[in-house]
């Protein structure tokens, strides 16, 4: 099957993202399904390198497996972008084709007069989006830091000395990891790290939400496995 035909379905969304489960704060292993809001596919959550913690044979997951497989950089019209690698070498590689006017090639293709300015795009074939037989081009993920809530205060005071309008040496520290779910276990962490949940998600630089469709542990929808 191609890209066109195994689109992310309106109503596997709608069902998934209403199941049962969501209403807990289950944990999460590998083999989970997830969704971006800009994607137009979804994809699996991995686990590279096992921890030694299990849930019916699968590793459980922590807010530090967010690592998105290799890409490589290019620049087209002077504007970078990246473009996905051939290996899967991370927790998740694509979500397919991004949605998003921040995507680089949308901007590259704004800049071209409308006129697409890379092959490797598809017509969107959802009616039900806005970029519905628009040009979308190849989801390549760049995560950010969680956006911290307005007013949101220090994890810690900040260290004698320190003017109290800077972080504190805490919330460096956790910046330094990079970017991380959000939302994880505030009772049980896995070597250091929060065990991941339901309720976690990820920040796309383009503006997409990324969450769990699926726990890892509950039957994944037909349409998925035959992919």
């Amino acid at each position: 099957m191609g890209h066109r035909e195994t689109v992310l379905k309106k109503a596997t969304l709608k069902g998934l993202l209403e199941s049962p489960w969501r209403s807990e704060d289950t944990y999460v292993t590998a083999g989970a399904y997830m969704h971006c809001s800009f994607g137009s596919h979804e994809e699996v959550l991995n686990k590279q390198e096992p921890n030694g913690i299990y849930i019916n044979g699968s590793p459980m997951l922590t807010v530090e497996d967010c690592k998105v497989s290799l890409s490589t950089p290019n620049t087209i019209v002077g504007i970078p972008f990246d473009r996905m690698g051939q290996e899967i070498d991370g927790n998740f590689y694509s979500f397919g084709y991004c949605r998003s006017a921040l995507h680089p090639m949308k901007k590259a293709e704004d800049a071209g007069a409308g006129k697409p300015s890379d092959p490797s795009y598809m017509f969107d074939p959802d009616p039900d989006e806005p970029t519905f037989n628009l040009p979308v081009y190849p989801c390549a993920p760049k995560l950010m830091e969680a956006p911290a809530p307005s007013g949101a205060p220090f994890k810690s005071a900040p260290p004698m000395g320190l003017p109290s309008g800077l972080p504190s040496l805490s919330a460096m520290l956790e910046k330094l990891k990079g970017p991380q779910w959000t939302n994880g276990s505030p009772s049980v962490s896995i070597q250091g790290a929060a065990a991941l949940t339901s309720k976690s998600c990820l920040f796309c630089q383009y503006g997409g939400q990324i969450r769990l469709l699926t726990n890892g542990m509950d039957p994944a929808p037909p349409e998925f496995s035959v992919r």
